[in-house]
């Protein structure tokens, strides 16, 4: 018996050993890794704003291009150190000191009225903010220089007079893209479109019927499915014809051309479909698809809330 417990008792030794064998020396533990210290912060990047449509400021940036970021800013901050921003596009909220012309006014948050004033440029402003009322301004800060209003707007003539562009000539300005009223919520530099003539609005519905039905165009000729093919071919050689028709009261030639090629494509394919040959009408397919997109670059225009707008004059 005693020589069974001793043996129990060499075991269970034995046992305990192995893990802290297996355990690495203190030397080879991982380290726990130290926080680093706090990196100052960064001064907002100097650099200037990209083109924007119509009579905007380019500080706003181009459908489809990534969009700077908004710096949002205090007028006193701006005032008091205007090169760190130079450049930025920025959101301003501060009380209106004062309308200066159709479309410039002046921000001061300031109540001491020591001119710190601040010249927003606003092309498109649609109404006169109210003397003390509170704006936010979307825009690109600069420093006012005459010359470089003409660079950054397009359809636009400056209209302060000689007196207030000398006053704030090398000042801080914003060449604003938005200009919200803060009590009401409303953009009063957001551009509305006249409302569309009876034809306008016959024509977009035309339109509206085109993209769904070459969408299922595409789809039937890829299961060929003959008879849907058949059925969207007819859909979108009646709307070219509406839409052909349309453009030559317009007196557009390359308007009414794209149209009557792409009628001609969906005419190309109502007859090969009868036979059918699927060859001849994939080949015609792919360029009534181009048709439609040429016509929407030179005729269709994207508005600022996202929409699009049919643009009969070039």
């Amino acid at each position: 018996m005693r020589r069974l417990l001793i043996a129990v008792a060499v075991l269970l030794v034995a046992s305990l050993a192995i893990p802290l064998a297996q355990q690495p020396p203190p030397a080879q533990q991982p380290q726990t890794p130290q926080p680093s210290s706090p990196q100052p912060a960064t001064p907002p990047a100097q650099g200037g704003g990209r083109g924007g449509r119509g009579g905007a400021p380019e500080g706003g940036g181009t459908p489809g291009a990534p969009p700077k970021p908004l710096v949002p800013v205090a007028a006193s901050t701006v005032v008091n150190n205007p090169d760190q921003y130079v450049g930025e596009y920025v959101s301003l909220t501060a009380p209106v000191e004062a309308t200066l012309t159709k479309s410039a006014f002046a921000v001061d948050q300031s109540r001491d009225k020591t001119e710190k004033e601040i010249l927003i440029i606003a092309p498109t402003l649609q109404n006169a903010p109210e003397a003390n009322a509170y704006v936010t301004v979307l825009g690109e800060f600069v420093k006012f220089d005459p010359e470089d209003v003409k660079k950054k707007t397009k359809n636009y003539t400056l209209d302060l007079t000689p007196e207030q562009i000398a006053k704030y000539k090398g000042k801080p300005a914003i060449f604003a893209t938005a200009v919200v009223v803060n009590a009401t919520g409303i953009d009063i530099a957001k551009v509305i479109p006249p409302p569309m003539t009876p034809e306008e609005l016959e024509l977009q519905k035309i339109m509206r019927q085109v993209g769904p039905a070459n969408t299922a165009l595409r789809a039937a000729i890829d299961k060929m499915d003959a008879a849907a093919v058949k059925d969207q071919a007819a859909i979108l050689s009646s709307a070219f014809t509406k839409t052909e028709a349309f453009w030559k009261t317009k007196n557009k030639p390359d308007a009414v051309g794209i149209a009557a090629e792409a009628k001609k494509h969906a005419d190309a394919i109502a007859a090969a479909v009868a036979t059918p040959n699927w060859e001849g009408i994939k080949a015609s397919a792919a360029p009534l698809g181009q048709q439609c997109a040429a016509c929407h670059g030179a005729y269709r225009e994207r508005l600022d809330d996202g929409s699009f707008w049919i643009k009969t004059s070039k």
